[in-house]
């Protein structure tokens, strides 16, 4: 029974990263396989995928071979204080284990001395150290992003390796191990560095020296699964938004969104998203910012200003196609943001986070400001377990645009949580 569960592990851990992989391709088939195998690979390609996906079986395969036989050599440590020998020598002979584990359990029985697993003990012994020292490879690996997509994904997740260091540093505060408490102060430092200028007084909220046009921003994922349709709608009845962005329109919510005409009576709808305005649009861009037809280019007349919006749902980049098709949608964003001269606005799910260098050139060469700015991180997704989540709906202003603040709507049934935003347009 040991054997057959472990070869099970073995075989559905490598399994699933081939289908996960397969998944975010696109492609079925004998294709799939092979493309998800080059993904795992990087650079690689499939003979890298092959052997990635080998060594995770091994690992897998030794990992569960130690940890079940440690627990049913627990188990027999404990009942041989309090049951006879021979009962459980005979009981042990009944089990469907295999035989070189019956033989360390009859050991464990017969012995006080308990079998020596060198690989439990080290990792008894070691595993916090490894455990920073892995948090703080992983913090820097994401600053090199740009250069393959696996290591973009590890830029996204500040604040949990930032919570890794500080339980580090209690840990090894608790057993007085100074070198290591060295080690998981920086680990906090560096994490620290990236979260804390969020918090912090910012360019994006804007000196109100001037007069400004009051506007209220929402933008939310509906996620296309979510039937919870009148949480949505209360929430926006109840903010009532100038402007309202909705990424995932999919079947039942084109119907649903409609019933918000009484007070956003315009809209436009472009593949999945939805663009619904108080304010009368004056011109809707039919031109996509790329060939995946992922954003919304529209503009809303005020008082001496014309508002430029866009609405973005870039690709998610699982895989080096989609890192490559994301990162194209924000430059293309870019490239028609930067040369504006009146305000412009720009929101959506953009599938990344505020760590990652891409992001960084992306708001540098748009001349854009996160709104999110000064008023925290506001992790937006997965919004079904907050110790993974993490920032990828923005909201970004140009400098003829003032932030008055931002903040987190609550859970309405998707993957994501809504973004609400005021803002004053600046008049002349």
């Amino acid at each position: 029974m040991d054997k057959l569960i472990i070869t099970g592990m073995t075989v559905a851990v490598p399994g699933l990263l081939l289908f996960f992989s397969m998944q975010a391709t696109g492609k079925t088939g004998n294709s799939a396989i092979w493309s998800g195998l080059q993904n795992l690979g990087g650079p690689f390609q499939l003979l890298g995928g092959l052997f990635f996906l080998v060594a995770v079986g091994l690992v897998v395969n030794g990992v569960i071979n130690r940890c079940m036989d440690t627990v049913w050599i627990k188990i027999y440590q404990k009942r041989r204080q309090l049951e006879p020998t021979d009962q459980l020598l005979a009981e042990i002979d009944k089990l469907p284990l295999s035989y070189p584990l019956k033989i360390q359990l009859k050991w464990v029985v017969l012995h006080n001395e308990t079998p020596n697993f060198p690989v439990v003990q080290f990792l008894g012994r070691h595993g916090f150290k490894i455990g920073v020292c892995g948090v703080i490879l992983l913090s820097l690996l994401g600053y090199f992003g740009q250069f393959f997509y696996l290591l973009d994904l590890t830029s996204h997740f500040k604040l949990q390796y930032l919570i890794g260091g500080i339980i580090g540093l209690f840990y090894f505060a608790f057993k007085r191990r100074k070198p290591w408490i060295i080690v998981s102060l920086i680990c906090i430092l560096i994490n620290f560095a990236e979260i804390a200028p969020w918090y912090w007084a910012n360019p994006a909220i804007a000196t109100p020296v001037q007069s400004s046009i009051p506007i209220k921003v929402l933008q939310s994922n509906l996620l296309f699964q979510n039937k919870h349709y009148e949480k949505l709608l209360s929430f926006v009845r109840q903010e009532t938004p100038d402007i309202a962005a909705f990424m995932e329109v999919k079947g039942e919510w084109k119907e649903q969104l409609e019933t918000l005409r009484d007070i956003l009576p315009y809209a436009v709808l472009k593949g999945d998203i939805a663009l619904y305005s108080s304010l009368p649009l004056k011109r809707v861009y039919e031109e996509s910012l790329d060939f995946k037809k992922r954003g919304v280019i529209a503009q809303i007349s005020l008082p001496e200003k014309v508002l430029s919006i866009v609405v973005a749902h870039t690709n998610i980049p699982l895989s080096k196609n989609l890192f490559k098709n994301r990162n194209q949608q924000l430059e293309a964003i870019a490239d028609y943001v930067a040369p504006l001269n009146n305000p412009a606005l720009v929101l959506g799910d953009f599938n990344i986070s505020l760590w990652s260098p891409i992001y960084r050139e992306f708001v540098q060469n748009a001349h854009l400001q996160n709104a999110r700015s000064g008023f925290g991180i506001m992790p937006t997704w997965p919004s079904f377990n907050p110790l993974l989540s993490i920032p990828i709906d923005h909201c970004f202003v140009n400098r003829e645009i003032q932030v008055f603040k931002t903040r987190k709507g609550p859970n309405i049934g998707s993957d994501h949580l809504p973004l609400v935003t005021d803002l004053g347009v600046l008049k002349e």
